[in-house]
């Protein structure tokens, strides 16, 4: 019941199953980062920094004082990366952050052709955020 896995689930108190290395549990992604979700977490922030257009969600928005209604909150590739060099994050958050991005992108930049940048960059993090967080580990 996790008890020969101490390294890998020391925060954990329920018992350990195939499934709860999957992002389906709600119980998984409140909790903090286990070490291999951090490094996953890591992986997909490089892989959305390494796309062509990234550039533009790297840093502070520079229209950041246009934000408004209905944008509670202004996010970037940046504040995400010092967010998970502090190990502030639990999965669901640094999730957040990320898809706040792609969404405030898309409600500023609606009425333009510049829009498609940002759903570009949401398309590839969520594939290989499909690829990195459901695929079991065998054990």
């Amino acid at each position: 019941m996790g008890e020969g896995e101490p390294t890998r689930r020391p925060h954990t108190t329920h018992p350990a199953s195939g499934s709860q290395r999957c992002l389906r549990g709600s119980e998984g992604l409140a909790r903090q980062m286990l070490p291999e979700e951090q490094l996953k977490c890591e992986f997909l922030l490089l892989k959305a920094y390494c796309h062509p257009q990234s550039s533009f969600f790297a840093e502070t928005p520079r229209n950041i004082q246009d934000y408004g209604e209905p944008f509670k909150e202004a996010m970037w590739l940046d504040l995400v990366k010092e967010r998970l060099t502090e190990r502030v994050y639990t999965v669901a958050w640094f999730l957040r952050d990320m898809r706040l991005i792609f969404r405030n992108h898309q409600m500023f930049y609606k009425a333009s052709d510049f829009g498609q940048i940002g759903l570009d960059l949401e398309a590839e993090f969520e594939k290989d955020l499909k690829k990195m967080f459901t695929v079991h580990e065998a054990r």
